[in-house]
């Protein structure tokens, strides 16, 4: 079937990637074609599987998926060696058959990124396809980008990074056993053992919302390595204002962060540590009429 196509690593899914998309649907609805996104599981430029990610996988294709009927997800060391000619006539007429193609203006590909927009836009012209080129989207004077999104995650400011993506940031992870430190003290929590790839956000105290297959609903989220306890182990743990029913273990959460709350610091006790996290939780609670429940990525039918 004849496609639709936009090309990209689309980490994050922001607001420029969706400018994209969108423009991907309008032609796919207008013409009765088939829209695909092809992607990457890994951004290219990255050597080493670090923090770098703002999105798991399973999620970036649970957003593509939004836009587009199809994604054809690729492993870039399969065409990282094919030069602009060749990616575009095995890859985006042949493989993909695609009679529009839709990239962003600082779109780059193939061999060491030598092809950009204009070359795109030639090579199709010759073949009589269409190449559409989409303008950045820019914010507080600046394009929007996954670089400056991770920058702002890194650094807890998840109210400027919400305004990037078009929603606000998340994590996601299995909750493990703990210590128990916070139900000893009152306060027990959800501990997450996030993929390694994904970014960390910024450490301190935020108010979220959490989501998983049976429940859902506002919390405490600490991140960092509670220098109070041992200050060694990075951690995300998260406290729900509403006590969930049934056991967490095992099961998958979704946590969107909606505010930082504070920074992290370390306390002279545990009592200490207790009353900071009582005036936490009230502040917490002060702010959610100002954060509506999200929509979830894995558990759509949970909002």
């Amino acid at each position: 079937m004849q496609t639709v196509v936009t090309i990209g690593t689309f980490d994050g899914v922001h607001r420029g990637h969706q400018a994209v998309l969108e423009r991907v649907q309008e032609y796919a609805q207008q013409l009765q074609l088939e829209p695909v996104a092809y992607t990457f599981s890994f951004p290219p430029r990255f050597s080493s599987p670090g923090p770098h990610l703002i999105l798991t996988e399973r999620m970036k294709m649970a957003l593509l998926r939004q836009y587009v009927t199809r994604v054809a997800l690729e492993e870039f060391t399969r065409v990282r060696d094919l030069s602009p000619d060749e990616f575009f006539h095995r890859v985006i007429v042949e493989q993909l058959h695609a009679q529009v193609v839709v990239v962003g203006e600082n779109f780059r590909f193939g061999r060491n990124r030598r092809g950009d927009a204009a070359f795109l836009r030639e090579a199709a012209r010759t073949v009589g396809i269409t190449a559409v080129i989409v303008p950045p989207v820019v914010i507080a004077g600046a394009p929007v980008s996954s670089t400056r999104i991770r920058t702002l995650i890194q650094a807890g400011n998840v109210a400027e990074a919400t305004t990037l993506l078009g929603r606000p940031p998340v994590v996601t992870g299995i909750v493990v056993p703990g210590d128990r430190l916070g139900r000893t003290i009152g306060y027990p929590t959800a501990n997450l053992s996030l993929p390694a790839v994904i970014v960390r956000p910024g450490a301190g105290v935020y108010l979220g919302y959490a989501v998983w297959e049976t429940g859902q609903g506002y919390g405490l989220v600490y991140v960092g390595t509670r220098p109070t306890v041992d200050g060694e182990h990075w951690r995300v743990e998260v406290h729900l204002l509403s006590p969930p029913h049934g056991e967490l273990g095992g099961k998958e959460m979704e946590v969107h962060l909606l505010a930082r709350l504070r920074a992290d610091q370390a306390f002279p006790s545990l009592a200490a540590l207790t009353d900071q996290i009582t005036a936490d939780v009230t502040a917490a609670r002060a702010l959610i009429p100002q954060h509506p429940c999200p929509r979830s990525i894995l558990f759509p039918s949970r909002i």
